[in-house]
């Protein structure tokens, strides 16, 4: 047996033991190349199963030129346990991350810049120059994104990246071997439920129009159909997972989500993290070591203020953020802090889009920061991402426009 049969006879979890020896590849002088299915940086259940099947079945359907393909999990090793419905999807699965998984840390700088890249969903990436294919549901962003003119982007108006790799997989042209591979159907069926609420949203006599919907149904047929109360059942399951943070450490919870901001003004410069996780805010700060967590993390990121979301599920499902906290890490002391913590509080709570309508917490000190109940059920982590956007570089531009 040849090397192409025998790496033919891999079966999925064989797969991903493989992938880990491919971080220590080089290239031998032949027109072999390695190619990175690269996953959102949220490494949310969505991602990170979409970048395992689409990994999957571009090994299994190679060309003619056999590349290698290695999917990676765009974070650090040591916040896999953070994830905590990953973690328990995979799991089920028998996939861990000591034997199957890859993570941004694992891969060498050289072999990073040696590689081609699959991002999936996503399309703004600092290895956008070599990148040849992306899957990603959002609005493509042309100036952000800066892509090859080569790159083929899998863009299509959907709910969820699951469902555009599922499409890949019942391709004729794309999946010409015809993989049929139960364990990742079973991965993509239980996204597709978590990412579209159980479909709860939708009104049944609609169903039929979503294209989500359609090709759950048509992973059904491949796994055996299921009933709305067995659906129901599965997607619980996965929202309590999510929710499930008991073996969590608080520097675990605040790594779980988070984005880092920076902006600078010309005289001062300022980064804010935003740390979003499935419980109350007012919780958090409630535990003995919260503060403690907060400075450690703030000294790891750099940060002078971080912001602090909490998430819970709306009645008709859905995770939405429930309270906010906005923290300086220096209790005010410097002018130009102070000025902007006020410029965000002022304009979070003027917000028309999206409307928080926050309800302060008074009596709430707790390193000096501000506290709210967001009192509508339609804000997610994004929008309140996009939102201090907007604040901080209004604040920039405002203070730039001011005489010296």
């Amino acid at each position: 047996m040849d090397k192409s049969e025998e790496n033919f006879q891999l079966d999925f979890l064989s797969f991903l033991e493989s992938s880990q020896r491919l971080t220590q590849w080089r290239p031998t002088g032949g027109p072999e190349l390695m190619y990175i299915a690269l996953s959102n940086e949220s490494c949310d259940l969505d991602s990170v199963v979409s970048t395992l099947a689409i990994a999957f079945l571009r090994y299994r359907n190679p060309g003619t030129l056999l590349h290698n393909c290695m999917p990676v999990l765009n974070m650090m090793r040591r916040d896999y346990a953070s994830k905590t419905e990953v973690r328990f999807l995979l799991e089920k699965q028998t996939i861990t991350p000591d034997r199957h998984l890859v993570f941004r840390d694992d891969v060498p700088e050289e072999l990073l810049l040696r590689s081609r890249f699959i991002l999936v969903n996503h399309h703004v990436s600092p290895f956008h120059y070599c990148t040849e294919e992306v899957y990603d549901y959002r609005p493509y962003q042309c100036e952000a994104a800066r892509l090859p003119i080569y790159c083929q982007r899998i863009m299509h108006p959907m709910r969820s990246c699951a469902a555009l790799i599922i499409e890949r997989y019942d391709s004729p042209i794309y999946n010409y071997t015809k993989v049929r591979c139960l364990r990742v159907f079973e991965l993509l069926h239980a996204a597709l439920l978590l990412q579209n609420c159980n479909f709860v949203m939708d009104p049944i006599d609609q169903l039929h129009t979503v294209r989500d919907f359609q090709l759950l149904l048509y992973l059904e047929k491949q796994l055996g159909q299921l009933d709305m109360a067995q659906r129901t059942q599965l997607y619980d399951t996965l929202v309590n997972a999510m929710f499930d943070l008991n073996e969590l450490t608080l520097p675990q919870i605040l790594r779980r989500e988070f984005k880092l901001l920076s902006a600078n003004n010309g005289l001062h410069l300022v980064r804010i993290a935003q740390c979003c996780f499935p419980m109350a805010v007012t919780r958090f700060i409630s535990f003995e070591f919260a503060q403690l967590a907060l400075q450690q993390f703030a000294a790891e990121h750099s940060c002078d203020f971080i912001m602090l979301l909490g998430t819970s599920v709306q009645p008709v499902g859905g995770l939405v953020v429930k309270e906010l906290g906005l923290i300086p890490m220096d209790s005010l002391r410097d002018v130009e802090d102070r000025r902007l913590f006020d410029h965000m509080i002022i304009n979070l709570n003027a917000s028309i889009e999206p409307m928080l309508a926050l309800e302060p917490y008074r009596g709430l000190n707790f390193m000096q920061g501000a506290f709210f109940f967001i009192n509508v059920w339609n804000v997610q982590f994004p929008d309140v991402v996009q939102l201090v956007q907007r604040i901080v570089f209004n604040w920039v531009a405002t203070d730039k426009t001011l005489p010296v």
